[in-house]
């Protein structure tokens, strides 16, 4: 066996057992907690929602906010977060109907939210959820529900 055949051999070894360190890696942590941000914003074209209760995985459950309005985000919380399954929301909109949703979070994420903000954003009759990042040109947001 030539020099570069061992070397070969040994490189692929060491790679594959890398890669199943990774893999191993990312098994054991598809559950554990990402640092990064949620903001709920009330749409300007609501104006205002009352009576907003929402769970956003186990860090924050049952949440209450007697009313909000659309001058910016009125809940903004930045921690080490599990990224849960769901984000439930209900709200009543000025004329007084109830609404509320279940949007899908891990599953529709484009990627890693680490050290980003997941934004939902409640509109007349239903949730958009957008992640958002900081740039050197301001906040750049990329819809996934």
């Amino acid at each position: 066996m030539t020099c570069n055949n061992r070397r070969r051999i040994v490189g692929g070894l060491l790679g594959a057992g890398l890669m199943s360190m990774l893999n191993g890696c990312a098994a054991a942590g598809a559950n554990a907690k990402v640092r990064h941000g949620l903001e709920i914003e009330v749409h300007k074209s609501v104006g205002e929602a009352k009576n907003i209760r929402y769970t956003y995985g186990d860090e924050l459950v049952a949440q209450v906010r007697p009313s909000a309005i659309a001058i910016g985000a009125f809940m903004s919380y930045i921690a080490p977060m599990h990224i849960p399954e769901e984000f439930e929301i209900s709200w009543e909109t000025q004329d007084g109907k109830k609404h509320e949703a279940k949007v899908p979070v891990r599953s529709r994420l484009p990627g890693s939210v680490e050290n980003k903000t997941i934004v939902f954003v409640i509109m007349s009759d239903h949730v958009e959820g957008y992640v958002a990042a900081s740039t050197p040109y301001g906040e750049k947001r990329e819809r996934f529900y």
